[in-house]
């Protein structure tokens, strides 16, 4: 998609409707502007508070994309009792 857009007063663009429907974007969400061999690259982002950063640490991630796979691959375990599951989880700390 190219649309031709027209700097305003206080250097502001508006979107293309398309290009915001495409992006799925609303109002309030954060976009990364740079700026690259003479091109404005727009990108949406995601924001994260600091306290919710441990989530997106790559030990966090790996073991988030593992249990997607072993889940996707039926590769799953089954407890009885809660004790069971307890019992199990101190055992891999081992």
């Amino acid at each position: 998609m190219s649309t031709l857009v027209k700097l305003r007063s206080r250097a502001q663009i508006t979107l293309p409707k398309e290009a915001v429907k495409i992006l799925k974007l609303k109002e309030g969400d954060n976009l990364s502007i740079k700026v690259d061999n003479g091109k404005v690259i727009i990108t949406p982002v995601a924001v994260i508070p600091k306290d919710e950063l441990w989530a997106w640490s790559p030990e966090i991630r790996s073991a988030i994309e593992q249990s997607k796979l072993e889940t996707k691959q039926k590769n799953l375990k089954e407890y009885n009792s809660v004790e069971e599951l307890w019992n199990d989880l101190q055992v891999a700390e081992d």
